[in-house]
């Protein structure tokens, strides 16, 4: 085997151990806390009944999940995932020590902004220096995590609602400046102008057990591209 034979390999090993670190969160409409949430509300019955099963990628290495969301701030979700597929093959592993020793001009030149590159760095630090401890996360509420995080420099808190979400699996989060969320409200309610975050708890005030769960197919529905077409129109053949 040559040299670049081994290079290759290695990636590939690399990126298996990744994708083993992944768990699937999958709701269906078999799923008792889907059920409860369609007898909620017409709208989102509706829409659930339509999807059908929702999944959310859950990455149990609390580090790389949140360097994804810092790359995501202010970003399409597109753009994200391609920043973050080259910081995957140009770091054999996405770990706080690598990032460290990575000069800064490497990550900008793969697409990131001097200030998510100072961001994710700080992280790292505070992770090495063991202020940062995600093991002991596990036993926090919520808001005692997000007041860590936001702490960091460039940790908002819909970067640490996104951790609580995609890392810990939590499924009562709701991410309230969340846009997707606010257009996808705005789409199920021909609203005139997206929710205020005030708007967006209201909302949620019946599903704040499964927030995490309504948002997955809030989500989806974005995806799917059942969005471009007024609510009921686009989810017409539910009454053919």
């Amino acid at each position: 085997m040559n040299s670049h034979e081994v290079t290759v390999l290695a990636k590939i090993q690399s990126h298996v151990k990744s994708v083993r670190k992944m768990i699937y969160l999958k709701y269906d409409l078999m799923d008792e806390r889907v059920q409860y949430l369609i007898r909620t509300d017409a709208a989102l019955g509706k829409l659930i009944r339509y999807i059908g099963t929702s999944e959310l990628v859950i990455e149990k290495d609390g580090f790389r999940c949140l360097v994804k969301y810092i790359i995501g701030q202010q970003i399409s979700d597109k753009a994200r995932e391609t920043i973050w597929q080259r910081i995957c093959n140009t770091l054999d592993h996405v770990t706080p020590d690598a990032i460290l020793l990575t000069n800064d001009s490497i990550l900008r030149g793969i697409g990131l902004s001097s200030r998510k590159v100072e961001y994710i760095k700080i992280l790292a630090s505070e992770i090495v220096t063991g202020r940062i401890n995600f093991d002991k996360f596990s036993s926090l509420t919520n808001e005692e995590i997000i007041a860590k995080l936001i702490a960091l420099k460039g940790i908002g808190r819909w970067t640490a609602e996104m951790y609580l979400i995609f890392s810990l699996g939590r499924e009562n989060v709701l991410s309230k400046g969340d846009g997707t969320i606010k257009r996808t409200i705005q789409w199920m309610y021909d609203l005139d102008t997206p929710p205020s975050t005030k708007e967006v708890a209201r909302y949620f005030s019946n599903w704040t057990e499964y927030a995490t769960i309504v948002s997955s197919y809030l989500w989806k529905s974005i995806a799917l591209g059942l969005t471009q077409k007024p609510f009921y129109e686009a989810l017409c053949k539910l009454e053919e």
